[in-house]
């Protein structure tokens, strides 16, 4: 009987590319499949390969290991694509982030914002041929779509090609660590005098003890775009109690160092926003004015790159130990997976398993959102694929807020699919970070000038 493939692109990272190895090798429904390795970092590879072969032995995952540089290899007859790659990631994130602050933008620059349409450009220009590869090589496959800008990529996917994508991102684990804060004291969490997320192993540590926490005894029912979902239900998991009521109570008296945008926007709309502040104000205008000083009020925690450059080259590290048999293998037991895992064995085992957050075609579950764009939505998992769970309508003010960043999203990826570049305009245009035509036709020049190496697309 032939193996079920599962092909991960980027598997040299040591970032995804080894939580989604971790997580399949150690989950008992993919027990005998094949794993495929790709990644044109060869010696990166070569090691995740070794890892792997080690995991799968002392896992008992009865796992065929298979790696190679080669795509066509990697794709051909795989019934699952895991895509998690970057390119020159923090280099070319912070020059995104750079040449905004010149035009007196300050913004996080990852998904959302000017920034974001370079980050999407770079990524689409190396990701498209391996979609048409796809097609060619394996196009019943499964795409689990890990890479930045998630929406974006997956609206590329969804426009331009006919394979399946699920977008897969953990940011709803921030939600949780919001109800942890706000009920820290139900939950009988010391907690350090200012508990605000920052980035570095102290904070991070912190940050996933308390999602956790909050994950045991809070239920997250959250629809809406990546990086911008609003939980519309907030339940107790055991009782099954509406916590709305208390909730309100506690923003009262948050500690004003906690999450105040998404405080603020929690007073303003009267829903509460799931990705946390980074990620919040992507979307919004309310933290970007340099003039202003807005985003120094708010406190946002732009993200560390040095910081992620040490914890990248300290995981490395740690894999050399292993290797070396220097650390013992239980250590990869520590990783946090991405749940990538869960929704390849609920596809592959018709589990029909909940999974609450994954990133598909709206198919009516968000009635006043256009049918078709990328939504993020709590589903079902089958063997036809993640079955939205239906909502009805956002809140008409976040579903306004919603619909504006969803056509941004189609008009970036339809300009650098298609090569156009008045539909770039556009999407800088309706950006709500910029509020001057003259401003959205230099930054778009200034960003296809900087990148013009990185792009096949040439607007």
């Amino acid at each position: 009987m032939e193996k079920t493939k599962v092909t991960i692109i980027g598997a040299g990272s040591a970032v995804f590319g080894l939580s989604t190895l971790v997580g399949i090798l150690r989950h008992p429904n993919l027990r005998g499949i094949e794993l495929f390795l790709h990644d044109i970092n060869e010696e990166g590879l070569r090691k995740i390969h070794q890892l792997a072969e080690k995991m799968n032995q002392t896992f008992g995952s009865e796992v065929t290991v298979k790696s190679s540089t080669h795509r066509a290899s990697a794709l051909e007859g795989a019934s699952f694509v895991v895509l998690s790659i970057a390119v020159d990631r923090e280099k070319c994130w912070k020059l995104d982030r750079e040449i905004a602050l010149k035009y007196g933008i300050n913004h996080y620059a990852e998904n959302g914002g000017p920034g974001a349409f370079a980050h999407t450009a770079r990524n689409l220009s190396v990701i498209m041929p391996i979609l048409k590869d796809m097609e060619k090589y394996c196009p019943d496959a499964w795409l689990l779509n890990f890479t930045n800008p998630v929406p974006k990529i997956c609206t590329a996917a969804s426009l331009y090609t006919r394979i399946k994508t699920i977008g897969i991102c953990h940011q709803i684990n921030f939600g949780y660590y919001i109800l942890a804060g706000l009920f820290k004291e139900e939950l009988g969490l010391k907690l350090p005098r200012d508990f605000g997320f920052r980035w570095n192993d102290q904070s991070l540590a912190l940050f996933r003890m308390m999602s956790k926490k909050g994950k045991e005894h809070f239920q997250i029912r959250a629809w809406g775009l990546n990086h911008f979902t609003w939980m519309i239900s907030v339940t107790d998991r055991k009782t099954g109690e509406d916590l709305y009521p208390k909730i309100r109570e506690k923003v009262k008296k948050v500690p004003s160092f906690f999450e105040p945008l998404t405080m603020e926007v929690f007073r303003i709309f009267g829903i509460m926003p799931v990705p946390g502040d980074c990620h919040l104000c992507e979307y919004l205008p309310y933290t970007h004015s340099v003039n202003r000083k807005t985003w120094e009020r708010y406190d946002i925690q732009m993200y560390d790159f040095e910081w992620a450059e040490q914890s990248r080259q300290k995981m490395w590290e740690e894999i050399e130990k292993i290797l070396e048999g220097k650390t013992p293998l239980e250590k990869m037991e520590e990783v946090e997976t991405e749940r990538g895992e869960f929704i390849i064995a609920g596809i592959l085992k018709n589990l029909n398993s909940y999974e609450e957050a994954v990133n598909i075609p709206n198919r009516g579950y968000i009635e006043n959102l256009p049918e078709g764009v990328i939504v993020e939505v709590p589903a079902l998992l089958g063997n036809t694929g993640p079955l939205g769970i239906a909502l009805g309508k956002l809140p008409e003010p976040i579903a306004e807020l919603c619909r504006r960043q969803a056509l941004i999203t189609e008009l970036t990826v339809r300009a650098i699919v298609e090569e156009d570049r008045s539909l770039a305009l556009q999407a800088f245009a309706l950006d709500p970070m910029i509020d001057d035509p003259a401003l959205a036709r230099e930054l778009l020049e200034e960003y296809l000038k900087t990148f013009d190496s990185y792009l096949k697309f040439k607007l």
